[in-house]
């Protein structure tokens, strides 16, 4: 078997959030439970670390420092791609590096980049609790020498992969799977789930929604994709790797929508469900 180039690959270490940020393109903002195990997370890594060699691998969720195994998770990654050839970025919304008080430590050895997203600027809730991590990160940047970035999105105007919320989610109908390819914020986002490779968040987490919620029948069509299993062919890696749109590729916005500014990342779940009523 080879072992093929791939741009990037994430990996959810949890599904559960502090923060409901509005179209979240993972669903994360709908309330869900549930961490990768290191078992899990070994497994995963191990079978397609002989069959891909990506050049970013991203750590994300959820909220990753919700997940107690964060740091051997870390680890794990890096065992498995130990070329500097990959990158490897840990996403967080600082809400909770303080409970992992090792991870300055894993991060450097792993020579991981910790990126801390900032979602607000205008909401007080928000601020109060994103303070304390945005300071520890920016200590542990200036003081220890780690690779920190902040990736800002308070000022991105936002356009969601899906309307509404819960049991009143709906796809796009625009018929056009290309033209939403190349308008995806997800186009290069591999996800490792469930031991496969999807071709986004967006697909990979459909089935955990449609467990939470009563979706719409407009959903089974999408709820039939297949990911990639690793013990598949190299023909089988290779086209999957290489496809840009596809019929599932539908589900997300095609034509032009106006953007707007997201509200409250704060909010609880039950006013995204009520609102949806």
């Amino acid at each position: 078997m080879k072992q093929f180039d791939t741009p990037q690959i994430e990996l959810h270490v949890t599904h559960a959030c502090n923060f409901t940020c509005e179209g979240c393109s993972h669903y994360s903002n709908h309330g869900h439970s549930g961490n990768l195990t290191l078992s899990d997370a070994e497994d995963w890594l191990l079978n397609w670390s002989q069959r891909i060699k990506p050049k970013s691998f991203v750590i994300l969720g959820g909220e990753p420092t919700l997940n107690k195994d964060l740091c051997d998770i870390l680890y794990l990654v890096r065992m498995a791609f130990p070329d500097p050839y990959t990158k490897i970025d840990l996403v967080s919304n600082a809400s909770f590096l303080h409970n992992h008080p090792g991870l300055s430590v894993a991060l450097l050895a792993t020579q991981a980049n910790l990126a801390i997203s900032i979602h607000s600027i205008k909401d007080k809730n928000y601020a109060k609790k994103f303070k304390r991590g945005y300071e520890l990160a920016k200590s542990w940047r200036h003081d220890l020498g780690v690779h920190v970035e902040f990736w800002d999105y308070t000022n991105k105007h936002w356009i969601p992969q899906y309307k509404g919320y819960g049991n009143n989610m709906m796809p796009y109908e625009d018929n056009n799977p290309r033209l939403s390819w190349e308008k995806c914020i997800s186009k290069h986002a591999i996800q490792l789930h469930d031991g496969k490779l999807w071709k986004c968040p967006s697909l990979a987490y459909l089935p955990m929604q449609s467990n939470k919620y009563k979706l719409d029948s407009k959903w089974n069509y999408y709820l039939k994709y297949k990911p990639l299993d690793y013990n598949c062919t190299d023909e089988e890696l290779r086209e999957f790797l290489s496809k840009e749109d596809e019929s599932f590729c539908s589900m997300c916005p095609a034509n032009t929508l106006d953007p707007y500014i997201k509200k409250d990342p704060t909010l609880p779940v039950s006013y995204w469900e009520n609102l949806n009523e």
